[in-house]
This record gives structure tokens, sequence and C-alpha cells, in this order.
């Protein structure tokens, strides 16, 4: 479903009748449906096409700041009144965020009481979800209970996503108490930019979500506001898993900083003994490497012991120091 883009740019386009059931509309279909007083439409378009941008360009039922907003690039997360609507900027993940946890999107929309129009560049996880579950039967009266169930949607992907990651941590935990981890501190990276990248698009639209619920349009229904208010409740409930998730990531890589510090403390503790060992050994290497005349024991056959025998006692007597005041 999710390559289905008309080559006009439309990439789904509904009809709601009476009953709440979702009705296909091609592109040919869009403006009669859209001029008919007892329907309800929803048109989700491909702004990389161009066609969809001249349609929204030249709309006479979406006003001059819900198209500028539709066909902007600004992409601060916000629903601000519009004419007669709402429109807005909200975040989703890409459709491929698994694999490209960089590339965060939005969607573009506007709506009213008897039109919704949405705009992405790129596919989005949460609309691909929303299209599914109307392929499957879902029943909606209004615009606004469509964007309920997007956010619905959104919920479930994070939420998805927030439980991997979760589990990821687990997994790093483990490894970290078992002294294991120093092969996963890519994974470790990774995770924190995932949820740092996620925590900055994902709560200024929460904040945006909260504040729309105190100044809901009076064509909002009661059933209409409570059934969005829900929906943006479960998504802002999210919002203490990732930051739980972001704690115990910082905490892993504190305690795996402290874990590397400490085995290069000891490596550091090694080569210090080892060269409080040898010091005194290179000492009489280089005394005696000089080429000077009058170094004794030159013409003895048995210097070289006698020498190496120096060495030896210095690095025995070096050795026992250490030991006497307990530093080996």
């Amino acid at each position: 479903m999710l390559d289905m883009v008309e080559p006009t740019g439309l990439v789904c386009g509904y009809r709601v009748d009476g009953v709440g059931v979702m009705e296909e509309l091609a592109w040919a279909d869009m403006d009669g449906a859209l001029e008919a007083e007892d329907s309800v439409v929803w048109l989700h378009f491909d702004l990389a096409d161009r066609r969809a941008r001249a349609w929204i360009e030249k709309s006479t039922h979406i006003p001059a700041a819900g198209k500028a907003l539709l066909l902007g690039s600004d992409t601060h997360m916000r629903i601000e009144v519009c004419g007669n609507g709402l429109a807005g900027i909200v975040g989703d993940l890409h459709h491929e965020f698994a694999e490209k946890f960089d590339q965060l999107d939005v969607l573009r929309l506007y709506l009213d009481n008897r039109c919704l129009i949405s705009a992405r560049r790129r596919p989005l996880a949460a609309i691909d979800k929303l299209r599914r579950s109307i392929g499957d039967g879902l029943k909606v009266d209004r615009p606004v209970a469509i964007i309920a169930q997007f956010l619905h949607h959104v919920t479930d992907t994070l939420g998805d996503l927030l439980i991997e990651l979760t589990s990821n941590v687990d997994d790093l935990e483990d490894q970290l108490l078992a002294g294991k981890i120093s092969d996963r501190i890519p994974e470790l990276a990774r995770i924190r930019r995932i949820v740092v990248r996620l925590r900055r698009h994902m709560v200024p639209q929460q904040h945006a979500l909260i504040s729309l619920l105190s100044r809901l349009p009076a064509w909002i229904d009661v059933e209409g506001a409570a059934g969005l208010r829900n929906a943006i409740e479960r998504l802002s409930a999210l919002g203490h898993d990732l930051d739980l998730v972001q704690e115990r990531a910082r905490l892993l890589g504190d305690q795996l900083s402290s874990r590397l510090m400490e085995a290069t403390n000891r490596n550091l503790y090694v080569l210090s003994i080892v060269t409080a060992i040898f010091l005194p050994m290179t000492l009489v290497t280089g005394i005696f490497g000089m080429n000077l005349g009058g170094l004794p024991e030159q013409q003895d056959p048995l210097g070289f012991w006698y020498g190496m025998a120096i060495m030896v006692a210095l690095g025995g007597g070096a050795l026992f120091l250490l030991r006497r005041r307990k530093m080996l």
C-alpha cells in the first residue's frame, strides 16, 4: 500500500459516507466530493509531485494561511487556527526509520468540519498504518476523528520503537554487568542518538497538541474532542518512557566510561610498575654504554656477568621496595 501513489501526486483519497465507511477517491473525483455538502473527504498528497502542489495552490477549499503551511518548508511543530479550520505540522517517523533513524519527518495538514487535506514529502510510518486500518474496515465520521486515529498510530509506532530500544538497553545492561560490553559501544551510541532525535522531534509536538486542547474550534463536537483528547494523552504518556530510556542509556554510558577509565588506570599502573622495576637496569646499561675511557671492568672477561648481576640486584631491590610499600 505504501507505493500506491497515483501519477497525479495523490497518495490516497477517501470519501466518508453517513455511517463512517471510507470509500476510495481517484484524482478525477476529488473536486466533486469536496463540492458535495453532505460529504466528508480526506485527501493525502505527495508534495514531491508538482501536480499535487499545483492543486493545493489552486484549491478554493484551503485558506491562504493553510496553503502556505502545506506547501512551506518549515518543520516547526504547531497547530494553528486557520480561517474556519485548523492547519498544522505534526511529527511522524520515516517509513524506514529502523534503518534510517536520522530521517524523522512531518505531516502537514489542514482540516475543517468536512475535509482533511494532508501532505508529506516522504513515506510516513503512522500514515501507512492508518491506511492499512482503513483497508481493514476502520470507520470514522469526521476529519478530527481521522487525526485522532493518526495520533493513535503515531503512539503505536513510537511505542513499538521504545519497546525495542528498552530491550536493547536491557541487553546492554546485562552485558555491562558481565563485563562484556566493550564490543557493543557503537550500539549504545546508536540508541542514544535515536532517543535524542526522537525527543527533539516529539516533545514540541506534544506541547502543540496539548495547547490545541484548550482552544478547540466550535465545530468539533464533544465526542470528537474526547477522542482527540484521548489520543493526545496516549501520545503524551510516551514522553515518560522516552525520558526513562534516555536516562538509562545515559547511565549506561557513564558506567561504561567508568569501566573504560578503570581499565586504562589498571594498564597505566602495570606500566608504571614495569617502568619502576626496569628503570635502575636502564640506568646501568646507559652508564656502561657511554664508550668513555676509564669505565671499570672493560678488560675483565667476567665484566658482562658483573653488569648483569648488578642489574638483577637493582631490579630485585626495586621489586622488594615496591612490595614493602604495598604498591605491588
